[in-house]
């Protein structure tokens, strides 16, 4: 592993370095640096990392450097010094929405990857997808791939489809999340425990996903082996459908999509 910095400290930021340095990454190969000073002292200190002082320090110290910060800080984050120091190494942005091209053109000596991971990462459970440009090489590929796969899942995809990979995996643990919610109460109006409830949906979700994931089968396929004619499930199915369930679904996530790109053009 490669000395490795994080500029940005916020959910997702704090999400990864999280869980690199539960999964063993060693702790004197990983440099944090956000803008708010307590938050750099408050993650430095929870894992024992290397804290640095400004950019230009982590931009120094990184052989790959990991941009965590809102898209709209990323135009006035580097200076021309903080550029050169950028020089011939591996740049990882994970700001929604912001392109390639725009990375290239703020830091045209270095080589860039965009990423759009999700927060279960941080428990190594998440989806990590990725786009190159065309300086990158192969080792850059492969050092972000070992590095970021204790981080979950990771997938590389054409930079024209991130927007979609966005509003799919970046914004859909919150719509899972509150469809463990709904479910568990749903589960309190007929009387179970709140905390049992959320507890029984949770693991319903997870091993349905196992599920899916394990038997390859579709989940249509899977779903019509849990349908009975007349039956219950078919009941609950029949509410689902009467809701736009599906619809509302595969409305959000391309909302989110749709959001992804817009907040890229006003970024950029």
């Amino acid at each position: 592993m490669k000395k490795t910095g994080f500029i940005g400290c916020g959910n997702m930021g704090s999400a990864l370095v999280r869980a690199m340095a539960d999964s063993g990454m060693k702790s004197d190969l990983l440099y944090v640096f956000d803008l708010d000073n307590k938050k750099t002292r408050e993650l430095s200190s929870k894992y024992k990392l290397n804290a640095a002082d400004s950019v230009e320090e982590i931009c120094k110290e990184s052989d790959i450097l990991i941009i965590a910060v809102k898209p709209g800080q990323i135009s006035g984050l580097f200076d021309k010094k903080a550029c050169d120091l950028l020089e011939n190494k591996l740049v990882v942005s994970i700001a929604a929405g912001i392109t390639l091209a725009f990375l290239k053109n703020l830091l045209s000596k270095s080589r860039i990857i965009r990423v759009m991971p999700n927060t279960p990462a941080m428990i190594g459970e998440g989806v990590i997808a990725y786009s190159t440009e065309e300086s990158c090489t192969d080792t850059d590929i492969a050092d972000f791939e070992e590095m970021f796969s204790l981080c979950g899942l990771v997938y590389p995809f054409k930079e024209s489809l991130m927007d979609a990979v966005t509003g799919l995996s970046g914004s859909g643990p919150a719509f899972v999340f509150a469809a463990i919610n709904a479910m568990a109460e749903g589960g309190v109006k007929k009387g179970i425990p709140k905390d049992v409830a959320l507890s029984m949906a949770a693991k319903t979700f997870l091993g349905s996903a196992k599920m899916v994931l394990s038997t390859k089968e579709h989940p249509e396929v899977l779903k019509d082996k849990v349908t009975s004619p007349g039956g219950t499930t078919a009941a609950g199915l029949a509410v689902l459908e009467s809701a736009g369930f599906r619809s509302a679904l595969i409305g959000a996530v391309s909302a989110a999509a749709e959001k992804s790109e817009e907040l890229g053009k006003k970024s950029q």
